[in-house]
Order: C-alpha cells, then sequence, then structure tokens
C-alpha cells in the first residue's frame, strides 16, 4: 500500500487557527447548545473519493462517527463533520470555518487495509469482524485525533508541547471509552496501520524529523504502549518479552514497564484540562476492563507484524 500521511490541525491553504470560543474563564460555565453535524459531499474526480464514498455513506459511518463525538464533548455550537474528496489520504479540523473535515480518501485507503487483513482470518474471529475491526480502528483514531485540534481550539485548552503528540493522546484515551473490540483493540489496529505506512530508516531525510507529526513508527509504538498501559495485565500481547527476538511491531519491554503509570499520567492530565467540557471520563471505563486473560480481538496479523 502506499504511504499516506495527514496534514491534520490546519486547513489544507495552511491558514492561521483562529482563537477558541471558549476561554478557561468561563469554563466551568460551557453550555451544551450545539451538535456534530454530518455532511457528505459530492465525489467527482478520483475512484479513491468515489470508493470512499461509497464505503461510508451507504453504511452510515459519517452518523456513528458524530454520534461517538456528540457521547463525548459538549459543545457551545454545531460542528459540522464533512466528509469530502481531498485529492490525498487526509484529514483535518478547520480552525477558519469550525468544522471537522474527514477525506473520502482516507475511508478508502482504511477500507482497503482492513479487507487485505481479513483475508487472514483466525480462530477467534472471521472476516467481518477482522474488517469491521481494522476499519472502525483506524477511521475512529483519525477522527478522534482530529476531534483532539478542535477540543484544543474550540475550547483554547494550553499546550507545554507538540500539539500533533497531544492530539494522538487525546484520539487514543477518547477511542479507549469504548468498550469491547473497538477500544483498546481499535487502538491496536490503529498502531498496525501506521506500522504499515512507516518508512525505510534509509528513506528519512531532514523533512521526515522536522514533520509537525512524530514518525509513523513513534506514532505507533505510543498508541501500543497507551492502549497496554490502559489494561496491562490483559494486554501483555503486545509486548516483545525479555529475551525473546526484538519484533518490529510489538512494543519493546523496556517502554513497556513504564506504560501504565504514562497512561494514568495522561489521562489524569487530560481529564484536568477537558473536565468542564466532556460529558464522560476518559480511557477505559473501569467496568468494562476485561478479565484475566488475552483479548481475542488483539490477536490480527498486518503486513509487517506477526500473528499475535
Amino acid at each position: 500500500m502506499a504511504a499516506a500521511t495527514t496534514a491534520c490541525s490546519s486547513d489544507k491553504e495552511g491558514k492561521p487557527a483562529s482563537q477558541g470560543t471558549t476561554s478557561a474563564a468561563t469554563a466551568s460555565k460551557v453550555s451544551d447548545t450545539g451538535t456534530f453535524v454530518p455532511k457528505y459531499e459530492r465525489a467527482m474526480a478520483s475512484d479513491l473519493a468515489k470508493e470512499g464514498k461509497e464505503a461510508i455513506q451507504n453504511n452510515k459511518v459519517l452518523e456513528d462517527l458524530t454520534d461517538s463525538l456528540e457521547a463525548m464533548y459538549k459543545l457551545p455550537k454545531d460542528i459540522p463533520v464533512i466528509a469530502k474528496e481531498c485529492g490525498n489520504f487526509n484529514a483535518y479540523w478547520d480552525p477558519q470555518n469550525q468544522s471537522l473535515v474527514l477525506c473520502y480518501e482516507m475511508f478508502a485507503v482504511a477500507a482497503r487495509y482492513a479487507k487485505a487483513q481479513a483475508e487472514q482470518p483466525t480462530e477467534q474471529l472471521g472476516t467481518t469482524d477482522i474488517f469491521n475491526l481494522y476499519f472502525d480502528g483506524i477511521t475512529r483514531m483519525i477522527t478522534f485525533h482530529e476531534s483532539a485540534h478542535m477540543a484544543i481550539n474550540l475550547y483554547s485548552l494550553p499546550s507545554t508541547g507538540r500539539e500533533e503528540d497531544s492530539a494522538d493522546q487525546l484520539g487514543t484515551l477518547v477511542l479507549l471509552t469504548i468498550p469491547g473490540p473497538l477500544g483498546a483493540a481499535g487502538v491496536a489496529a490503529a498502531a498496525d496501520f501506521w506500522f504499515a505506512l512507516s518508512d525505510d530508516p534509509e528513506s528519512l531525510d531532514a523533512r521526515s524529523f522536522a514533520d509537525e507529526h512524530s514518525l509513523s513508527q513513534v506514532r505507533a509504538y505510543n498508541l501500543e504502549c497507551w492502549a497496554y498501559g490502559s489494561q496491562p495485565d490483559t494486554l501483555d500481547v503486545l509486548v516483545n518479552k525479555p529475551g525473546d527476538p526484538e519484533v518490529k511491531g510489538f512494543l519493546p519491554y523496556q517502554r513497556a514497564a513504564g506504560c501504565p503509570d504514562e497512561y494514568k499520567r495522561m489521562k489524569s492530565a487530560w481529564e484536568s484540562l477537558l473536565n468542564p467540557y466532556i460529558k464522560t471520563s476518559l480511557g477505559v471505563p473501569a467496568a468494562s476492563k476485561t478479565p484475566s486473560g488475552t483479548p481475542s480481538s488483539t490477536t490480527q496479523t498486518h503486513s509487517t507484524t506477526p500473528t499475535r
């Protein structure tokens, strides 16, 4: 599959971000009068965009995504969630028009990747379940990542690090609120996707390291760390154990050791920032954590990671 990148956090024209609509002084009085409004635009130029539109419109994927966002955020105004033809794999928060844009090309690439994984069914999951796990995990992670840019802008949240890394954190925490396979296993599926998109180290240049996004490999390992850290007793399937040969796509045990604390700190920080603006707690709900044992939904394969 061809490499794909996202140019999120601003619109394609690179306009400067506008000021958020909610200040810290009014945080405790945030109104919840707005809603997320799904909108499908036409796909005319490329077959990839037409493929993406067909994949989501008939199945009301955009409506499902807006429902998930609606369950999380309080909105002082309506926020359009626009599916459109962009010319490339992309998704972004448009600060000028105060809208989330999800490109048809992104959905098409996610569907193709999910279909490829579904060609390798497991004893636990059939092809349909695997397709849904990967397609939903990838598209939800990207959507929730962009919703993090929305939250930072809309609520004027402070930031002391790179916004793209912060958006990956919040996107993961939002996805983890979903119980069952769409939660932690969805994060792992999104990590698989980033591994598949990662470049050969020999091809990296100054622009690769200077990009506002972390390298795809770094993002993938971060997602795995946060998923593992949310349920370390049940998700050790993600970890490369001491003494085992190092395998790309498995979380090194040295990083894994600190992931539970990393997850807790990340969850606490984001809940402190977003407390006035969200309707539910972030991260894995305590009541839905998987009992001891390995969740069957993580036993997947992809083009760069062996069977888990």
